[in-house]
């Protein structure tokens, strides 16, 4: 009987490259050989086009990292409550993340370390920083087009001596391990919310009291700022707006108008962003606006993150709820859409102080080698 090992190491990878990431990383101690073909960088992109794997789903709660079953961009399919899976952050104090590619860029409380993880393989790296982290600095993962080349932007803001503000943008590159200043710039907007990564890219939702809300991003191919338009305007600095990707392919807005009273959240789509060219427009014939009113909620909703399912219409949505008013809060996951709310995580009530705002987010698990 022919075992696959005896098949030639060229049609060996073939067959393999069509096995999703998640299972090769459970084989790669079955033989030498393997172990070093899941680490073949060009193995690495060839199983990423060839193989078909399920979407993960994690949540970030109270520095805790746990995966979730099931696909959270397809909300219809959610079981109530939340089933969790397992923990995954181990021994990695987490504040916020994002992610990129299959691999996580983690922060602790006040930046006080930045690490990358792979939660496929579970590989993690330390990254030393060029000077000490800042509790204002900034963080985003991305990669170059033409060489997969992964890179961490670091954004230092201080001030001078005439109390101008200014940002500074450093660029570290997994391959060297090596930290290099890019540019600095006066610093005359605000950042809204964490950065997203779509096709290698960051997006931030950013703005000022005279410029209104805008899209920032930043080109990690060409090193550089960008900015787009958002499908709406506000010139309010005490709204919100949290951006998130709909399955690698688009880009999502969320805008809640806090000041006015309202309990109105709206959220828009882009349409497919496509690997070349990286083109950005907004869907004109989609908007889902939510009335939180409508459900007599214990608490104002105040979206910290969000995933939305757009065949169905409907949002996956975390916030920060303190039903008493008395710092003492807990944070929740719930389904909405124009005319449904239905909770299906709340966690144990803790003291303000020592909450994070809870992220949820899908990826594709990577076999993508981190040293």
């Amino acid at each position: 009987m022919m075992m696959i090992s005896d098949l030639p190491n060229d049609l060996e990878s073939e067959i393999l490259a069509r096995v999703p990431a998640k299972s090769l990383s459970e084989l790669k101690t079955t033989c030498k050989r393997w172990y070093a073909l899941f680490k073949d960088p060009k193995f690495v992109e060839k199983n990423k086009e060839m193989s078909k794997p399920a979407r993960e789903s994690i949540l970030l709660s109270n520095h805790e990292v746990y995966s979730i079953a099931g696909d959270l961009h397809s909300s219809g399919d959610i079981a109530q409550p939340l089933e969790f899976t397992g923990k995954l952050s181990k021994d990695l104090d987490l504040y916020t993340m994002s992610h990129c590619d299959g691999l996580m860029l983690c922060q602790a409380k006040n930046n006080s370390s930045v690490v990358v993880w792979n939660p496929c393989t579970g590989e993690t790296k330390m990254i030393k920083p060029r000077t000490r982290y800042q509790i204002r600095d900034r963080f985003a993962l991305g990669y170059n087009d033409s060489r997969r080349g992964y890179k961490i932007l670091r954004c230092r803001y201080y001030q001078n001596e005439g109390k101008v503000w200014f940002v500074e943008c450093e660029m570290y590159e997994l391959s060297s391990d090596s930290w290099r200043v890019v540019d600095s710039f006066t610093h005359d907007y605000g950042m809204y919310c964490s950065g997203v990564s779509l096709r290698g890219d960051t997006y931030f939702a950013a703005g000022g009291k005279e410029m209104g809300f805008f899209l920032m991003k930043f080109d990690f191919t060409e090193e550089r700022f960008v900015r787009l338009p958002l499908p709406f305007q506000s010139f309010d600095p005490e709204d919100t707006a949290v951006l998130s990707v709909v399955r690698d392919e688009k880009l999502s807005v969320c805008h809640q108008e806090i000041l006015a009273w309202s309990n109105v959240m709206r959220i828009w789509v882009s349409n497919k962003v496509e690997e070349e060219g990286k083109v950005l427009s907004w869907r004109k014939d989609f908007v889902l606006t939510v009335d939180f009113d409508k459900f007599q909620l214990p608490c104002v909703v105040n979206v910290a993150s969000f995933l939305l399912d757009e065949e169905k219409k409907v949002a996956v949505c975390c916030d920060v709820c303190d039903e008493e008013m008395k710092g003492e809060e807990k944070n929740r996951i719930y389904i909405v859409g124009e005319d449904m709310y239905k909770q299906v995580y709340d966690d144990d009530i803790v003291n303000a102080y020592l909450l994070n705002c809870p992220l949820v987010l899908t990826y594709v698990p990577s076999l993508v080698h981190i040293h």
